[in-house]
């Protein structure tokens, strides 16, 4: 009996990663492939997303300063906590010149909350919950799950796209070269 139930843990864990790791790395939108669009040296995409408490912001409004964006599929998960966190404890005060901003599809009060609980008051949270536009238009959205696919973007205070890491299946990015990626945009811009 206990070898079976194992053998079946281990079937479940197998089949459940597998699906994850092939969708996530189907382009969900036929329209938008995000290794055209999101290439360096084009501008970001445009797209509507919801900040709590505030009106809802569009990527072309967010100009004037070197940004991170960190691309969560959702919060309140192992993974995608831990990239948060990362981005919020571990940018060496990176975070006072430019902005570090963590989109995903969980609401924006889901979002407030889990910010709150965990104690992140340094990165600015957008919510692609409502319009998927934002997924839809960088080619980022798993529609099949309702989901972005992970990856780190930097853009420069034009919103030129500077930095890309599309993360393929479960793991984390790669965050110290995002953070180097922004570095060199500042010293650049100086």
């Amino acid at each position: 009996m206990g070898n079976k139930l194992v053998f079946g843990s281990i079937f479940f864990v197998c089949f459940f990663f597998s699906t994850f790791f092939h969708l996530s790395s189907i382009n969900a939108s036929s329209k938008v492939n995000k290794f055209k669009v999101l290439e360096v040296g084009k501008t970001m995409p445009n797209a509507l997303l919801q900040r709590f408490g505030n009106s809802n912001i569009q990527i072309k409004d967010l100009v004037g300063k070197v940004k991170i964006i960190s691309i969560v599929p959702k919060l309140n998960t192992p993974v995608c906590d831990k990239q948060t966190h990362q981005f919020s404890e571990q940018n060496g005060g990176l975070d006072k010149q430019v902005d570090i901003i963590t989109i995903s599809t969980n609401s924006s009060e889901g979002q407030n909350t889990f910010a709150k609980k965990a104690k992140i008051n340094n990165l600015i949270f957008l919510s692609d919950k409502a319009e998927l536009s934002f997924g839809r238009n960088t080619g980022l959205l798993i529609e099949e799950m309702g989901m972005l696919a992970r990856t780190v973007l930097v853009l420069d205070e034009t919103n030129t796209i500077r930095y890309v890491d599309f993360v393929p299946g479960g793991g984390l990015p790669d965050i110290k070269g995002a953070l180097a990626a922004a570095k060199k945009v500042l010293l650049k811009k100086s």
